[in-house]
C-alpha cells in the first residue's frame, strides 16, 4: 500500500494559498508556554487508556503499537478554552488509515481511542496537514467518503478524483460495500454476544442484586468495567443472594448500639484502622460474623498500613466490600485480607490477547515500555492503575488450579464472552 502521506506537502501549499483553512496553521504550545502538570497527566492517562483498551482487544491488539505511535505523532496538547477540538479529526485519521487496521477492526480500534479521549479535547500539531492526510484516508478507505468528509467540515469528492486508494484493484463501490458489510457483521455479532452473556449472568439477580450491580459497576474508569468483569462481579453478587447477603442491614447492624458494645469489648484496648475498618464492613453483618471475624485474629491493627481500593471499576463500598466477602467465604478472613493487601502469593488468570491463551501469574515489579521504544520501571506486572480485575481472580478465590476443568471452564467461558472466537489452553 502506498503511503498516502507522502505527497500532501504540496497539496497542503495550494490549500493555504487558496484560504481553506480558518483555523490556526501552528497548534503548538505559544511561546514560553508549557504543559502544568494536570495537563501533561491528563494527557498520559488518556493515552495510556487507549493503548491499554487496544492491546486487550485481541481484535486489534496487533496495532497497539501503531496507533500509540500516531497518538504520539499527531497529539500536541490540551485544547484551551475556545478553542477547536482536533481529536474528531485524529480519530478519523485512524479509523480510516490505509496502514492500520481494516474493516470492522478499523471501527474497533478507532472507537477505543475515542472512549479514552472523551472529556479530553486536544490540538494536533499541525491542523492542517491532519486534515489533509485524513481526507485522503477517507478517500482510501471510506465505506461513503462524501459522508465521512461532510461529518468533519471537509472537502467532498471532487469531480475526477480518484477514491479507493492507490493499489485497489476493485471499483470503490464494491469496496464500500464489502467494508461495510463486514463493520456491520463485527459490530452485530459483538453486541449479540454481550446481550446474550449479560442476558445469562444477570437473570438470577433479584432486584435489589440488579440495583446494586448497576450502582457498583464502571464505577472510578474512563471507559468503565471491562465486560469480563461485569460478569465476574455479576456472578459474585449472585452467589451471595443465595446466602442471604443484605449490605443495608449489615449497615444498620454495625450502628447499632448492640454492635458498638460488643466491638468495644472485642477490641479490649486496641484502635480501630482503615484496614480493619475494611474488613470488618465487608465481612460483618451480625454478631455471628463480627465474633467469627475477631475470634480468627486477623493482622488488621497497623495504624501506618497503606490501604488501596483492591478492586477496579468496582464502587468503593458495597461493590469492594462483594468480592471480599466472596474471598472471605472461600478460603477465610486470611484470604481476604491477603486480597486485600495484594498479596504476592495470589495467582491471577491473565489473557494472552495475540496468541488466545490464558495462563495463571503473580503479579511482581517490572518493565514497562513507552511508545517510542523506551522503558521505565513499573510496580506491578498484573494488577493495573485502578486495582485487581475482578475477573482475574475468580480461579484462585474458588482454589480452581491452572489447568483444572475447573480452571478451564471458567477461563473458556470468560474468553468466549468477551471476545469470541476459540479458545485454547497453552501449548495448544
Amino acid at each position: 500500500m502506498v503511503d498516502s502521506r507522502k505527497s500532501l506537502h504540496a497539496k497542503q501549499q495550494r490549500r493555504r494559498a487558496n484560504g481553506e483553512f480558518a483555523e490556526e496553521q501552528d497548534t503548538g504550545l505559544p511561546s514560553g508556554d508549557t504543559l502544568t502538570d494536570f495537563e501533561r497527566k491528563r494527557l498520559n492517562n488518556a493515552m495510556l487508556a487507549a493503548e491499554t483498551n487496544i492491546i486487550m482487544d485481541p481484535d486489534v491488539a496487533d496495532y497497539s503499537q501503531y496507533a500509540a505511535s500516531r497518538l504520539d505523532e499527531l497529539v500536541a496538547r490540551p485544547a484551551k478554552p475556545g478553542e477547536t477540538d482536533d481529536m474528531p479529526l485524529i480519530v478519523a485519521n485512524l479509523r480510516y488509515d490505509p496502514m492500520g487496521a481494516d474493516g470492522s477492526r478499523a471501527d474497533y480500534l478507532a472507537d477505543h481511542v475515542q472512549a479514552a479521549y472523551d472529556g479530553v479535547p486536544v490540538k494536533a500539531r499541525d491542523r492542517i496537514q491532519l486534515a489533509e492526510e485524513t481526507r485522503q484516508h477517507i478517500l482510501d478507505t471510506a465505506v461513503d467518503p462524501d459522508k465521512a468528509l461532510r461529518e468533519l467540515g471537509l472537502r467532498p469528492v471532487q469531480p475526477g478524483e480518484h477514491v479507493g486508494g492507490p493499489d485497489t484493484p476493485r471499483f470503490p463501490g464494491e469496496l464500500a460495500e464489502l467494508r461495510y458489510q463486514a463493520a456491520l457483521k463485527g459490530a452485530q455479532t459483538k453486541q449479540a454476544r454481550y446481550d446474550a452473556a449479560s442476558e445469562k449472568h444477570l437473570a438470577p439477580l433479584n432486584e435489589q442484586m440488579l440495583g446494586l450491580y448497576k450502582a457498583n459497576v464502571n464505577r472510578g474508569l474512563i471507559n468503565g468495567s471491562a465486560f469480563d468483569d461485569k460478569m465476574a462481579f455479576a456472578d459474585a453478587l449472585h452467589e451471595l443472594q443465595e446466602d442471604g447477603w443484605n449490605p443495608e442491614k449489615g449497615k444498620e447492624y454495625r450502628q447499632s448500639k448492640d454492635f458498638k458494645k460488643l466491638e468495644k469489648q472485642l477490641l479490649n484496648g486496641r484502635k480501630p484502622t482503615r484496614r480493619y475498618r475494611q474488613l470488618r464492613d465487608a465481612l460483618c453483618d451480625d454478631e455471628h460474623g463480627y465474633r467469627a471475624f475477631m475470634a480468627a485474629d486477623p493482622d488488621v491493627f497497623d495504624p501506618d498500613e497503606r490501604i488501596v481500593k483492591p478492586f477496579a471499576g468496582l464502587g468503593p463500598d458495597v461493590g469492594q466490600a462483594a468480592m471480599l466477602r466472596l474471598a472471605a467465604k472461600h478460603r477465610g478472613v486470611t484470604g481476604a485480607l491477603a486480597l486485600a493487601r495484594w498479596d504476592p502469593g495470589i495467582e491471577y488468570v491473565t489473557a494472552d490477547a495475540k496468541t488466545h491463551t490464558f495462563r495463571m501469574e503473580h503479579d511482581r515489579p517490572g518493565i514497562g515500555y513507552m511508545s517510542d521504544g523506551g522503558t521505565y520501571p513499573v510496580d506491578h506486572t498484573i494488577i493495573t492503575a485502578n486495582g485487581v480485575k475482578p475477573s482475574s481472580v475468580m480461579s484462585w478465590i474458588y482454589g480452581e488450579k491452572p489447568g483444572s476443568p475447573a480452571w478451564e471452564r471458567r477461563a473458556r467461558r470468560r474468553f468466549e464472552e468477551s471476545n469470541g472466537g476459540e479458545w485454547k489452553p497453552i501449548g495448544d
